[in-house]
């Protein structure tokens, strides 16, 4: 919840600046022509070090890094598409998104789990290797600003709110040679992103895009294995091409 807290704080401040570069609300006789559009986009996303938090996976600290361990998760593609409507140059449209990474591994100073013999064992200064992928689904409402300057190029910048399906896709594991289930689960929970970019306007009808978006998400928990329930912090930093119609 801290994490959304100071993410909204970062949403406020940018939606501030956008409008402020956009000289306030205008109507649409003055920043373009109004109706619907629609876009579709791919591109690359990194996950910001995933934190993996429960009461079988500790740090052995106090305060807030208590049980708490570091996961290593792969980059990967990810994609989407968007529709909605501009009146000039503001736009609301709603987007879905999907992306799935491969989860590696994680480090844990202390890691208390269930092996899949059902033996309960507590391994220290554990790196358990593991095998499985967390797949992320998100559905926003999307407040966009385009940034007009009577040029081919138009920079643009938005926020949304929404919700993150987050599943772990029958992610096991092994520690010191011991195998276990990790999880076979998934979460719905609040997400927010910021996005910003730059289009070009191929025709009044076509424009590409350049964008960057941050994705961030309430902590998703996940129960059913071997290490009992956990939550798992979820940020990720993205970058996409895209083509948006106007229609």
């Amino acid at each position: 919840m801290m994490q959304s807290a100071r993410f909204l704080a970062v949403l406020l401040a940018a939606l501030s600046a956008a409008v402020l570069l956009g000289g306030g609300p205008v109507s649409a006789a003055e920043g373009g022509s109004s109706g619907p559009y629609m876009r579709i986009f791919g591109g690359y996303s990194f996950l910001e070090a995933p934190n993996i938090q429960g009461d079988g996976i500790s740090n052995g600290a106090t305060g807030n890094g208590i049980n708490r361990g570091d996961v290593d998760a792969s980059g990967s593609g990810w994609g989407g598409l968007a529709g909605g409507y501009r009146w000039g140059p503001l736009r609301l449209e709603a987007m879905g998104s999907y992306e799935s990474h491969k989860v590696d591994a994680f480090a844990s100073p202390q890691f208390q789990y269930r092996d899949l013999g059902g033996t309960l064992r507590t391994d220290l200064n554990a790196t358990p290797a593991l095998d499985g992928s967390l797949k992320v689904f998100t559905g926003f409402l999307n407040a966009m600003l385009d940034i007009e300057f009577g040029q081919p190029i138009v920079p643009f910048f938005g926020a949304g709110i929404g919700f993150a399906n987050a599943r772990l896709d029958n992610v096991t594991g092994t520690s010191r040679g011991n195998s276990f289930k990790l999880a076979d689960d998934s979460d719905t929970v609040l997400a927010f992103q910021a996005l910003v970019g730059v289009a070009y306007k191929v025709t009044e009808t076509f424009s590409a895009e350049i964008g960057y978006r941050f994705l961030t998400m309430n902590d998703p928990s996940f129960s059913g294995g071997g290490a009992g329930e956990f939550d798992l912090t979820v940020d990720s930093h993205q970058v996409w091409l895209g083509l948006r119609v106007n229609f």
